[in-house]
């Protein structure tokens, strides 16, 4: 579920050539370009939550702003077919309201119900956004894969805003010229979400906790000072 905030400083991401030239807007970044992306892109979230332990909500319990929730979805284009869902794997956790997945996403969970299940199509403007030709400013040092560095080329690059489509459209002295844009911009989407539970209050402090944690586990550690690896 999400895609729309500004990239910022220093982008990694990962390469893969595609054919498909999909567009939209963002402001000049940094990028670090390296090996191919295998796994299957998963668009929902704008930054992944680790999952929590289950705990039982009331049945029929509403969802208020700033609530923790954990949901089950299933992502699909209008034609039916899926290109992202939650089966098979943890809910996805996030916080209503607070920016973490597409707008509308985020606007369906607040009119469910725990226990409930719902399908909602969200138009392109509050999925992932319309299509773009604006373009991004990226420094040559970035791109480890050199490959990636020809006007008219094309890959699919994992940034900190999630997966995105790079188009090259002029090479500078010390500069590439590029188009970004998230792989479903400008597509409306369907899905299929059932509200599992809201997290208590235990579990939100756990994720705050988590979150605070820059390693990624839930050791509280600060940056420098993670021995966790």
């Amino acid at each position: 579920m999400v895609a729309k905030k500004k990239v910022s400083k220093t982008v990694k991401a990962k390469a893969k050539t595609t054919t498909k030239a999909v567009k939209k807007t963002v402001p000049k970044v940094k990028a670090k370009i390296t090996k191919p992306i295998k796994a299957k892109t998963k668009v929902v979230p704008k930054k992944a939550v680790k999952p929590v332990a289950k705990t039982a909500t009331k049945s029929g319990a509403n969802v208020k702003s700033n609530d923790w929730v954990a949901v089950h979805y299933t992502g699909k284009f209008t034609d039916g077919k899926v290109f992202d869902s939650s089966k098979g794997r943890d809910p996805l956790v996030f916080q209503v309201g607070a920016g973490m997945v597409i707008q509308g996403f985020d606007d369906a969970v607040k009119k469910i119900k725990v226990g409930s299940e719902t399908e909602i199509k969200i138009k392109a403007k509050e999925a992932y956004g319309e299509r773009s030709n604006k373009e991004a400013t990226i420094p040559k040092s970035a791109f480890q894969d050199e490959s990636i560095m020809k006007v008219g080329k094309e890959a699919e690059i994992m940034t900190n805003m999630g997966p995105m489509l790079l188009k090259v459209t002029k090479i500078e002295k010390d500069t590439v010229k590029a188009i970004l844009n998230h792989p479903l911009a400008g597509k409306d989407l369907v899905f299929n979400i059932k509200l599992e539970r809201i997290l208590d209050a235990k579990e939100v402090k756990a994720l705050e906790k988590a979150q605070a944690c820059d390693c990624g586990c839930d050791c509280g550690c600060e940056d420098d000072g993670c021995n966790c690896h």
